[in-house]
């Protein structure tokens, strides 16, 4: 049986394909489209008139590692605010955020390059402000989204081969989904990250972050309300990033988890016990029942849920994830208590996945026993917290927890739960929530 620790990377397995590999290069955004309303595909905003309007406005953004002055990543970023400024992906900037001695570049579309100065990130939905030190061209405007089924048009540099314009449908925002995004039934590439996606006028309504590699013609843009959102917190000065970062974490926790903290979720019969499944509508839940083997003396009857949530921190970390699992276990044929036990005891155990030492604490464990369901239960529950991302006096943390029915003969069941990135004190509300909807069915 796998654990529900490692089916958390299916729930980040979009955004992880949208992350850009330090060889991978990422987009450039397009300023300010044409004067008049067009249909898709209209000659009044062709390819041409795009190039030239839109390319002066596009700088290429990299992150220099100063030890040896080359670059780790590439990106793009576009023009905002007062024309000094340019919005990307956090993602794109991400190495000079978590990494010692990085710097930030640009490059125009002539080769010229200066530096720039990243003013405020915004991880939750993965967007950065950068300056110039000089007037970078003219600014975009924004719009907001438009009908679903009206034509948008993305503008990258993917591969770092050169300025491209993609055109596609707006869908409307992702349904079933913690993230705001919009779908976008265009190809974005890698290297298109950062760049904007503009409606029919030329204004922006998004900035291009993903696209699924499992499919054709399936991306995801993020909404320039969020942009506007950021230009006005850096407009009260630089952030200080790291404190920034821990706050919006926290926050983010909040408005995730609380409002369902007093509710009953959906639930179904697994063994003996009703058991709470999903939490929100991003949360997924499956069968994960193993198919016994003939001689397998064993058997389980489990469901895995996990929510679509992934917060991109650095190559190495991802937050945001929240999964669990049930599992209850037989006697496929009578045995003997003793052996019983030995074969459900092989269950019992964490994958912590311990996270970089350089940005967690060393994992702590407390083993306990206690009462759920009007049953007892052995515990344990590890903990990581961040190094950095703290945020009123408590920091974020991955949490996990297993639980085993004990006492029983010839069946068991456990309970499984990860969450990654979140405030000690919540994440034992969530668990405790979780743990106080187990009910007992009648045997």
């Amino acid at each position: 049986m796998k654990h529900i620790l490692l089916l958390l990377g299916l729930s980040v397995a979009c955004a992880a394909s949208a992350q850009p590999m330090l060889s991978s290069e990422q987009p450039s955004a397009q300023p300010s489209a044409p004067q008049s309303e067009v249909n898709r595909g209209s000659a009044a905003l062709n390819a041409s008139d795009l190039f030239a309007q839109y390319q002066p406005s596009i700088y290429q953004i990299r992150v220099i590692n100063q030890a040896t002055g080359q670059k780790t990543s590439i990106g793009s970023g576009f023009v905002v605010g007062d024309g000094s400024l340019l919005a990307t992906n956090y993602h794109v900037v991400s190495d000079a955020v978590q990494k010692e001695n990085h710097s930030l570049r640009y490059v125009d579309h002539e080769d010229n390059e200066g530096k720039l100065t990243l003013l405020g990130v915004d991880v939750v939905h993965d967007l950065a402000i950068v300056k110039a030190e000089d007037s970078l061209g003219k600014p975009f405007e924004f719009a907001p989204i438009p009908a679903q089924g009206a034509a948008l048009y993305a503008l990258g540099n993917p591969h770092d081969l050169g300025f491209i314009i993609i055109d596609g449908i707006n869908n409307g925002l992702l349904k079933k989904s913690a993230q705001a995004r919009i779908l976008f039934s265009g190809s974005l590439n890698g290297g298109m990250s950062g760049g904007p996606t503009l409606n029919a006028r030329g204004d922006v309504v998004g900035v291009n972050v993903a696209f699924l590699s499992q499919g054709n013609d399936i991306s995801f843009v993020i909404p320039a309300e969020h942009v506007e959102a950021l230009m006005a917190q850096v407009d009260t000065g630089k952030q200080d990033v790291n404190a920034a970062i821990a706050a919006q974490l926290a926050a983010d926790n909040q408005r995730y988890f609380v409002p369902h903290l007093d509710e009953q979720w959906e639930n179904t019969v697994i063994g003996a016990f009703r058991v709470p499944l999903s939490m929100s509508d991003d949360v997924r839940c499956w069968d994960s029942s193993p198919t016994p083997d003939v001689d397998d003396l064993l058997g389980m009857e489990s469901v895995t849920c996990y929510n679509d949530r992934s917060t991109f921190i650095s190559n190495d970390v991802t937050l945001g994830q929240f999964g669990y699992a049930y599992t209850h276990f037989y006697a496929r044929e009578p045995l003997w208590p003793l052996r019983f036990y030995r074969l459900y005891s092989r269950y019992y155990s964490l994958n912590t996945q311990r996270r970089p030492q350089r940005d967690f604490d060393d994992i702590s464990c407390e083993a306990d026993f206690v009462r759920i369901a009007d049953s007892l239960f052995k515990t344990t529950l590890c903990r990581q917290p961040s190094k950095q991302f703290i945020h009123e006096g408590e920091a974020v943390e991955d949490m996990r927890l297993i639980a085993a029915k004990i006492g029983d003969s010839q069946q068991g069941f456990s309970i499984e739960i990860a969450l990654n990135g979140v405030q000690s004190s919540l994440g034992k509300q969530v668990m405790t929530h979780m743990l106080q909807q187990i009910q007992r069915e009648q045997d």
